[in-house]
Parts: structure tokens; sequence; C-alpha cells
């Protein structure tokens, strides 16, 4: 059966739903509805999980940067130096990492 017409369509679907509703189940718009709303909840999380992954590779790669220069330096200056230049490189990375998420985001399921 071919339904080309919206009314033959949307008279379908209203029958569906009736014969589900009588089965006890949840009508098939709500199923679609609450499948669309999982899946931005599932990507809205994915993308918090790539921002918690993002933090935790960036505390290790910052603990063994520090311990590199600690180990490595001549001075107590030095340190200071290297540690203020290590801060710099890394907040110009997380902005540059941040400006592709959020274009990411905006790009997503809510936009």
């Amino acid at each position: 059966m071919k339904l080309t017409d919206p009314a033959q369509l949307a008279a379908k679907m209203v029958e569906v739903d009736a014969d589900l509703d009588l089965a006890g189940m949840p009508s098939y718009s709500h199923m679609w509805a609450t499948n669309a709303r999982l899946r931005a909840e599932l990507a809205r999380a994915e993308s918090h999980l790539q921002m918690m992954t993002l933090a935790l590779s960036k505390a290790k790669s910052h603990l063994l940067h520090v311990e590199l220069v600690a180990r490595s330096a001549a001075s107590v200056e030095q340190v200071g130096r290297q540690l203020a230049r290590l801060r710099q490189d890394r907040d110009l990375l997380e902005a540059e990492w941040r400006a592709r998420f959020d274009a990411g985001a905006a790009d997503g399921p809510d936009a």
C-alpha cells in the first residue's frame, strides 16, 4: 500500500497510533519523539565525554611537562619561565579546541 496523499498518511498514522494504544504500547508518534530526544541527549553526552577526555589528557600532559621542567631546569627562575610559557601554550590550544567544539556544537542536533 502506497500512501502519497498527506491526508491518507495522517489517517493511517492515527489508525496505527490507536492500534498501539489498544495494545498498551506508546503511540508511534510518541516513540518517534522519544527516539529523537534520546538521540539529542546521546549527542550531548558524547560531546561532554569528549570535553572530559580532553581535560584529563590535558591534565596528564601538564603534569608530565611540569615534571620534565622541574627535572631539567638549571634554576628556579628557569622553571618559572618555562611554566609561564607552558600555561600560555596550553591556553592557546584550549581556546582553539573550544572554538572548534563550539562550532561543531552549533551544527549539532540542537541547531
